[in-house]
């Protein structure tokens, strides 16, 4: 959706260490700066300059994906026994929520300060093709050198509640080029394999032996262009991660294990991910393109950027055997995820 773009607002939080900086419009992070040792000062979000771009933006640069994130086979999913029909807007697939989703309208702001915001917006009963009358809030808030992600929903009816931030990361600077070098730790023994379409069935597949796995730190781009049948069909990695449930959670008190680390090559800036959701999509911005122009003009490529997606497995829904993404009616939705940068 389009908006006048005196209706878009933008909101800083932060401190010293790390400042963010989100609009109204799709509670979209535009910027993550980090304060390096040396005074140096570095943006890690991919992003346009110009505020119109994120109107389309195809990619989902910093958008918080709501109320489903990723894929839904067919477009359709059963609930109560009722089967629900969505936007079509990848092939025969629903895509994020399909094509007037949260992330493209405007949020009402409900607090701010100098460490947090907290947007809110309303969306009646079948909005996105889902049932409930529901209420969304999104909060970033940021302590110290964590910057933090709450998500919440209630609704009047059981629905789903699936959500994520797609922004794209690059440590050394949203203009810096390509992330193949940098080094990914996941902490999943396990990924959903996908097929042609990016739809995942009912398989969990150990990653062990295969060009998936992440359990010790390796180069992002080490692998990428092996013959293996789920990279050729994703150009790349584009792939759902079963997070191992020893991860720490953000409900904890003591943050010891990350469910992800990124670093970068020349280890100059490390990211640790926490987060409540079962699944990490991970994502090397395979179809980036350099008409895609951002922030003071640069040209993005593939692979420029990786975007790390906390949620459940994609089109969950539809199979019984993954942990579903489905909300209670009357009962309160949360999840959470946190951005620590060492």
């Amino acid at each position: 959706m389009r908006y006048p773009l005196e209706q878009i607002k933008y909101y800083e939080i932060g401190n010293d260490k790390i400042k963010a900086r989100i609009m109204n419009y799709g509670c979209t992070l535009l910027n993550l700066w980090v304060t390096m040792p040396d005074g140096s000062v570095r943006d890690i979000v991919l992003g346009y300059e110009d505020t119109a771009d994120y109107f389309d933006n195809p990619p989902c640069f910093g958008s918080c994906v709501l109320p489903n994130a990723n894929r839904i086979e067919g477009a359709s999913f059963t609930l109560n026994g009722t089967t629900y029909s969505l936007d079509k807007n990848d092939g025969e697939n629903n895509l994020h929520s399909g094509n007037e989703p949260l992330h493209k309208r405007l949020w009402g702001v409900e607090t701010h300060d100098e460490a947090s915001v907290s947007f809110v917006i309303g969306s009646a009963d079948m909005d996105c093709g889902m049932p409930g009358n529901r209420e969304f809030t999104v909060t970033y808030s940021i302590d110290d050198n964590r910057l933090r992600i709450d998500y919440t929903c209630i609704s009047d009816a059981d629905t789903l509640f699936n959500p994520t931030n797609h922004s794209y990361f690059n440590l050394l600077g949203h203009n810096h080029g390509s992330v193949l070098e940098h080094k990914l730790l996941i902490n999943a023994d396990t990924f959903t394999p996908s097929n042609e379409h990016s739809i995942c069935h009912d398989d969990m597949v150990n990653v062990k032996g295969t060009p998936m796995d992440f359990t010790m730190a390796s180069i992002v781009g080490s692998r990428i262009n092996e013959e293996f049948d789920q990279l050729i069909w994703g150009n790349g990695y584009d792939h759902n991660y079963v997070l191992n449930d020893n991860c720490s959670k953000p409900s904890s008190e003591a943050l010891d294990l990350p469910a992800v680390t990124l670093s970068a090559p020349d280890d100059s800036l490390t990211f640790n991910i926490y987060t409540t959701a079962p699944c990490m999509q991970v994502y090397t911005g395979n179809y980036l393109s350099d008409s895609d122009i951002g922030k003071g003009g640069f040209h993005y490529a593939p692979r420029y950027g990786i975007a790390l997606e906390t949620q459940y497995a994609p089109n969950a829904v539809n199979i019984a055997s993954f942990k579903q993404p489905l909300l209670k009616a009357n009962t309160m939705g949360t999840s959470a995820t946190i951005y620590e940068l060492i």
